[in-house]
């Protein structure tokens, strides 16, 4: 397991033995923290938290402070190994002791927080205690980060209303925030009880076109939540390295609230189920593309009959742009400026043809 981003990225996270321990995923955080934006000065509460991955990831991506809950001793020795290893343990804090306890000694404090991860074992009946005691400890603004099983029913939390809820595989990832926050207007389309309409469009986006971006905002015309993941090839290296392009695509898609940005190794349906995608998109230029892409959406079909392939055709504009045309016309000097948003045309001259 490791830090998904910020200034920690890529380090390694220990993980406490034991199937009572059950860390958030790397996936899974690191579709979750890219829509919990900026987190620069924001104070944490880890009521679960195990390994510590939850509040370790929001301090790599700029929260000011954390507090860490954890009840076990031999876990909560392995959290202070990994708080340790990153350099957090004085800046941090570690409170040995059971998360309803905790809560309220928080609370009688004074304590405020700006993000409140809870991640409790699966199925635990102290859930509904537990979001009786969030509400005093949100600041202004703050969420609740609540990580269930699917199969769980989720509480009717007093004091808190949803703001959304994601679906990972078994996992559901649901944001809360105060009962009197402007934030709390429900989504129907985004609880745990609405149709929610999610899409993958998995491309190598090396580097992102005009072509793509196009293809992502005609989806978000027929689906609530597009998934946008950068298919990992470990055979092939490419121009850009994998997390050179999901900074391109998060800095060009920031304003863009149901999109999700992210990278996967394997099967490209197995990654779609943990997503909780049931469409695939693809875009096609030619009728080239068109023959490869109809054997592979038979045999993802034949992988998982659950799964759905969307062919887009690509705009007129963009028939034949393609990266690798784009890479080739920047080497010998040409003007991509038509093809490429401005970041990405910056990045390819200082990659293929620096001054």
């Amino acid at each position: 397991m490791r830090v998904t981003g910020g200034r920690l990225g890529g380090r390694r996270l220990r993980v406490p033995r034991g199937d009572r321990v059950r860390p958030t995923s790397d996936r899974v955080r690191e579709s979750l923290f890219a829509r919990l934006g900026d987190l620069s000065g924001c104070r944490i509460l880890d009521a679960f938290a195990g390994s510590g991955a939850l509040g370790i990831e929001a301090l790599s991506r700029g929260a000011a402070e954390a507090v860490f809950v954890e009840h076990s001793g031999p876990v909560a020795a392995v959290l202070a190994a990994n708080l340790d290893s990153l350099g957090l343990s004085e800046a941090n804090r570690l409170v040995r002791g059971e998360a309803r306890s905790a809560l309220r000694s928080l609370a009688r404090a004074g304590e405020r927080f700006d993000r409140i991860f809870l991640d409790p074992p699966y199925g635990s009946s102290i859930l509904p205690e537990v979001l009786s005691l969030v509400p005093p400890l949100l600041a202004a603004g703050g969420q609740v980060v609540l990580e269930t099983a699917r199969r769980d029913p989720l509480p009717s939390p007093a004091g808190l209303v949803i703001l959304d809820a994601r679906r990972y595989g078994d996992t559901l990832i649901t944001r809360l925030v105060a009962a009197t926050s402007q934030e709390g207007s429900q989504d129907p389309m985004s609880v745990p009880g609405g149709a929610e309409r999610v899409a993958l469009f998995p491309a190598s986006f090396d580097p992102l076109t005009n072509g793509h971006l196009d293809v992502i905002h005609r989806s978000l015309k027929v689906f609530d939540r597009l998934i946008v993941a950068i298919a990992h090839n470990v055979a092939k290296s490419g121009t850009f390295s994998v997390e050179e392009r999901l900074d391109m695509l998060r800095s060009v898609l920031v304003r863009e609230p149901r999109v999700e940005i992210t990278a996967f190794e394997g099967l490209l349906v197995e990654f779609c189920r943990q997503a909780g995608a049931s469409t695939i998109v693809r875009g096609l230029r030619a009728m080239s593309d068109y023959e490869y892409e109809f054997e592979m959406a038979l045999m993802n079909k034949h992988l998982n009959p659950e799964v759905e392939t969307l062919f887009m055709m690509t705009s007129q504009a963009y028939l034949y742009v393609s990266s690798s045309r784009l890479k080739e016309l920047v080497r010998f000097g040409g003007d991509v400026s038509d093809f490429v948003p401005p970041l990405v045309e910056k990045r390819l001259r200082e990659k293929l043809h620096p001054a």
